[in-house]
């Protein structure tokens, strides 16, 4: 069994106790650490060598939302938590040393986590100033934060969890400590790691099946000059698709009528989609070709069943328009279209008691209810027009306008206002309550 490659990232002292208890496992994973000065670094280094891991460990909150916040990788990752007990070494030591400490402050920790430590090592509690920030921080920010409080008397203690900001704090004279994970921590993410890269390795090798076909081939067959041209055109976007085909370890088969088929593997394709979120021949047979093509990706266990959702991939991306690529993944999730601002996931299973009397309610089908949800999930908080919501669903703006209608008389969206584009009447846009339509 191939052993799973795991990026570790941090700081060098992190990044070194984390490989440390990686040796631990070294019959199932490769451990690699990739060592930043700054943790504004993390997206360019995922980047840099996301093509030698299977997934990605951060040492801890920080660098994990910058590489987050960078999209550069699309392998799962995941960070080292910083939880109480890592605190249990500096109250040991304060302990020890009789140190009264009148205040404190910490980055990271939540102050319920502080306080139940606190409480569990039956130690008093002092002034706590707590700084659990959200989203992406700098070492400078949190450099500051403890600075400031301490030159105001207000601190006598300084934990932190960057190792940047403890540095700059000791040199200030700070009586600064810094945190990192247990080794218990670390084993209980690297278990974590281990079973994850298993479940996607197992199903990086689906069966992958696409489906590509050049759109409205009889009216291009009808407006060609001659025969040959036709076959020219066809040979062409074959030359396309083979050099596509080499890229995904695949292979290629032309069906006749301007249809093809390609068999590769589902880790391939994820790869070269960046996580279905693209289609790199688009592009190219725009820029070579006089015709566009549409094609539908189907992953499934057999060969059977990539097949089938190839098809009905295929068929999706045709009733979107033209030059379109849509993927149906094992579990019938629908997701596309690739290239595309427009791009939802939605599932085409069977629906639930509870979604079909919703479908009911609102008089659309579980399908379309499902894509609605998509929607909704994916501009949560902002507000839509019927034009918009219509592009969606791939339905009529005035089929979008009802439904509208319809979620505002049953209390599930409001009407916000509107809104002027061009000439004509003013839309209405709404805002839509996710909560109302899932209670």
């Amino acid at each position: 069994m191939r052993k799973i490659r795991i990026g570790i990232v941090g700081p060098d002292d992190s990044v070194a106790l984390i490989e440390e208890v990686a040796r631990e496992y070294q019959d199932r994973m490769i451990a690699k650490g990739y060592i930043y000065e700054d943790a504004s670094e993390v997206p360019d280094m995922v980047a840099a060598y996301d093509s030698e891991v299977d997934m990605w460990i951060f040492s801890g909150k920080v660098p994990y939302r910058y590489a987050l916040a960078g999209k550069r990788s699309v392998k799962p990752m995941l960070y080292m938590p910083h939880t109480g007990t890592s605190i249990y070494r500096v109250l040991l030591y304060l302990a020890k040393a009789q140190i009264p400490v009148g205040g404190m402050s910490f980055d990271t920790f939540s102050r319920q986590e502080i306080v139940e430590t606190f409480e569990d090592a039956e130690t008093p509690l002092p002034t706590l100033y707590v700084n659990d920030y959200d989203g992406v921080v700098s070492a400078s920010e949190l450099t500051r934060f403890h600075l400031d409080l301490w030159q105001a008397g207000r601190t006598k203690v300084a934990v932190t969890c960057f190792f940047a900001t403890y540095q700059e704090l000791k040199r200030q004279g700070v009586m600064a400590f810094r945190i990192w994970p247990t080794k218990s921590n670390i084993r209980s993410i690297l278990d974590l790691a281990v079973s994850k890269a298993d479940a996607i390795i197992s199903k990086a090798g689906q069966i992958a099946i696409q489906h590509i076909a050049i759109d409205d081939y009889d009216e291009f067959r009808r407006l060609a000059a001659s025969g040959y041209a036709v076959q020219k055109v066809e040979l062409q976007l074959y030359e396309i698709l083979l050099n596509y085909a080499e890229r995904v370890h695949g292979s290629l088969m032309m069906q006749g009528n301007g249809r093809y088929i390609l068999y590769s593997t589902r880790g391939a394709i994820e790869e070269i989609t960046c996580g279905f979120s693209q289609m790199p021949v688009v592009a190219e047979i725009g820029r070579r070709l006089s015709v566009s093509a549409s094609g539908g990706i189907g992953f499934g266990d057999t060969a059977y069943g990539a097949d089938e959702h190839a098809n009905i991939a295929l068929g999706l991306a045709k009733r979107k328009g033209k030059n379109h690529w849509m993927v149906i993944l094992d579990d019938k999730t629908v997701v596309g279209p690739l290239n595309s601002d427009l791009q939802i996931a939605y599932s085409i299973r069977s629906e639930t008691a509870d979604g079909l009397a919703l479908a009911k309610k609102l008089n659309i089908s579980g399908t379309t209810l499902n894509k609605l949800l998509s929607v909704f999930s994916k501009i949560e908080g902002e507000t839509i027009g019927a034009e918009t919501l219509a592009q969606h669903l791939s339905m009529t703006e005035r089929s979008a306008r009802r439904l509208l209608g319809t979620l505002v008389q049953h209390g599930m969206a409001v009407e916000t206002g509107e809104e002027y584009r061009g000439s004509g009447r003013p839309r209405k846009v709404y805002r839509v309550d996710v909560t109302k339509i899932l209670a």
